[in-house]
């Protein structure tokens, strides 16, 4: 029993331990090369998850949308990314639906070349995957009438069994 014990609580240890805000960081570092910045959250640092609540979303300095509340839960074997009610500006509403429920993403061990994207909003539903090794993002949306309501996001999406699929490399 000790045997199971000891290595339960040294991973424990180690979840706690993890520097989170600068893990976040790093993200946002990866945001930036793409021109996109997340300005003016504020941090809750808990035990085993992060928590940053109302971001602001930037894009080349102008802003994008807001976001309400991020979760970030990183436990080594299985790390997950949460954004919960992004409003995006009236700018922008042309081009990204108005508003997004939430998007999760998802990494594990288990898929280790693999990062998972479920999301909802305005749009209705949509579930993919970018692949680490070929740089590559493959988003099924669910075709439904609230999708058509963004005409230049579906003229970016091909129709296949599944649903709409958009396809991008990086």
């Amino acid at each position: 029993m000790k045997r199971l014990l000891y290595p339960l609580y040294i991973f424990l240890i180690l979840v706690v331990m993890i520097p989170k805000e600068r893990l976040y960081f790093e993200f946002e570092s990866l945001l930036s090369q793409h021109h996109l910045f997340i300005n003016n959250e504020t941090f809750s640092n808990r035990l085993l998850t992060l928590e940053i609540e109302n971001g602001e979303l930037l894009l080349d300095n102008g802003v994008l949308g807001t976001l309400e509340h991020i979760h970030f839960t990183p436990w080594i074997v299985f790390n997950q990314l949460s954004f919960e009610n992004l409003s995006f500006s009236p700018l922008y509403r042309t081009f990204f639906p108005g508003n997004i429920d939430s998007i999760r993403m998802t990494y594990s061990l288990i898929h280790p070349l693999l990062v998972t994207i479920e999301g909802e909003g305005d749009f209705g539903h949509c579930s993919g995957a970018y692949d680490l090794m070929d740089e590559k993002i493959r988003i099924v949306f669910d075709p439904t009438p609230q999708l058509r309501r963004y005409p230049l996001l579906v003229g970016r999406l091909h129709q296949e069994k599944e649903g709409l699929v958009y396809e991008s490399s990086f």
